[in-house]
């Protein structure tokens, strides 16, 4: 997996936590908990019996065991699924029960999105989330407002009130559907990019993702809001392509001005298994990503699948030795300190490390923090300048902003020229320690960009530094350690 080989240093964009993507699993944001071999509800019964005009189902299903899902998620290298219930507040639907009669029987492999229409004030919505919880670990509630008649902005609804207070307190995510299917009563004016637009202006703290867009209607409406609001998601998912395979959907989608760029970090993709398979959703994906570029493919590759672990903290626990293992800065070494009543004189050596071939490793952080620490120890010392060397000839100092699209451009440009062909040089002969070399221009890379050494002069007891300035390391030859020279010095 090329994208795998090459990822940037995630930390700098997510937070240290996600520094590794390729520690979290891949997940299928959709499927339905209906299975053979498990119990299903009444309303499940006549939903799965409910016709169309044309003696159709409303609702179609393959006829899948939990066996059968099994296999398919392994095939797709999907490791979680999320179960959708599905109440219309109507004598059909999915019940929440439903996903537990699913959940139990396999419940490392699930999460729940819960379903309620908040239309009645008798419902004891909050004590039903405890009390499935303790079950199946719930991650979001999904509302279907255009059957429902759920109003998302009316200030009156005591109990949808206390319900978003209580998601963006546990930090579970809502996701609405658009209601692009087939059910009868579908109810107009609950729906429209002005009511999705008021509802998310005003919970900012909760993550909202929309789902059932239509591709070749509605969703190029609605996508335009995810420029606006940070906590806008959106989920694709196979209801709604209609007349072309999952390759043409991903293709179209991919073609969009900016739809790369601005949704990568905040697409999910579901299968609604068993109606489709998650096998064909991520074959369509993977075909689609032939061909855009370099940096967009990895990207896509690596996060469109696994955005899903960054809507809840819950939805999937790595160990702290996993953690850490991938944190770039390993030890402090303090080499030397020399101190007068006029100077400071402090030396450290820094071992670090990248985790890819080619790999940006933000520094920025690290400087401020050992500048820190010097500047709490000794207080009264307010000029001076902190020097920082690399002592790898295939590795340069880079100063850059940090803006996290001019952050990936950066990274992915410079693995691209890493990635050149380097046959035709002489450094791909015997080397002097008796073994074969071939990175060319992995030296070209730290000779031609960045610098060996950075000087940032100390003033006023801060570092004197641009708003915008920050700092990078670019490791080739990699996964690696690697050292840097770290000397403070400071002056009254």
């Amino acid at each position: 997996m090329i994208e795998r080989l090459y990822q940037p240093d995630y930390s700098c964009i997510f937070g240290e936590r996600y520094a590794n993507a390729f520690l979290y699993p891949q997940i299928d944001s959709l499927v339905w908990p209906i299975f053979e071999n498990c119990e299903r509800s009444e309303r499940l019964q006549k939903l799965l019996s409910l016709r169309n005009p044309e003696g159709h189902p409303y609702f179609y299903h393959r006829k899948l065991d939990l066996d059968d899902l099994k296999i398919e998620m392994q095939c797709s290298n999907i490791e979680l699924a999320f179960l959708q219930a599905l109440n219309l507040g109507r004598k059909y639907g999915i019940e929440n029960e439903d996903l537990i009669n699913v959940a139990k029987n396999a419940p490392k492999l699930f999460k729940a999105i819960l379903s309620f229409t908040l239309t009645s004030q008798n419902e004891d919505v909050i004590q039903e989330l405890k009390r499935i919880d303790d079950v199946v670990d719930v991650v979001g509630i999904v509302l279907y407002p255009s059957y429902t008649k759920l109003d998302l902005n009316n200030p009156e609804n005591t109990q949808f009130n206390r319900v978003l207070d209580y998601l963006s307190t546990e930090g579970l995510f809502i996701k609405i559907d658009i209601g692009n299917t087939y059910f009868p009563e579908y109810h107009n004016g609950f729906v429209s990019k002005e009511i999705i637009q008021s509802f998310i202006s005003k919970h900012l703290d909760i993550k909202i993702i929309l789902s059932g867009l239509d591709i070749s209607g509605d969703l190029r409406l609605y996508y335009q809001l995810l420029r606006y609001y940070n906590n806008l998601w959106l989920e694709l998912d196979p209801r709604c392509i209609g007349g072309m395979t999952p390759t043409k959907y991903f293709k179209n989608l991919f073609s969009i001005n900016g739809f790369i760029q601005n949704t990568w970090h905040r697409l999910v993709v579901g299968s609604a298994s068993p109606t489709l398979e998650s096998s064909q959703m991520y074959r369509g994906m993977l075909e689609a990503t032939e061909d855009v570029s370099f940096s967009q493919k990895c990207i896509l590759r690596t996060w469109v699948f696994r955005n899903a672990v960054r809507l809840n903290s819950k939805i999937y626990e790595i160990s702290e030795e996993k953690k850490n293992r991938y944190k770039s800065l390993l030890n402090i070494n303090q080499t030397n300190i020399l101190e007068n009543e006029n100077e400071i004189n402090i030396s450290y050596k820094l071992k670090l490390r990248s985790y890819s071939i080619t790999q940006l490793v933000f520094l920025t952080d690290i400087i401020k923090d050992m500048f820190r620490t010097a500047k709490e120890k000794f207080p009264d010392y307010n000029e001076g300048s902190l020097f920082l060397k690399s002592y790898h000839t295939t590795t340069t100092l880079i100063t850059n902003e940090h803006e996290y699209g001019n952050y990936l451009d950066l990274h992915f440009r410079f693995a691209e020229l890493g990635r050149d062909e380097s046959s035709e040089y002489f450094h791909t002969v015997r080397a002097l320690e008796n073994r074969a070399d071939f990175n060319r221009f992995d030296h070209d890379l730290a000779t031609n960009f960045g610098n060996r050494q950075l000087i940032l002069p100390i003033s006023k007891g801060k570092l004197d530094i641009g708003g915008r300035e920050n700092y990078y390391i670019l490791v080739t030859f990699g996964p690696r350690t690697f050292h840097l020279y770290l000397h403070i010095k400071l002056l009254k």
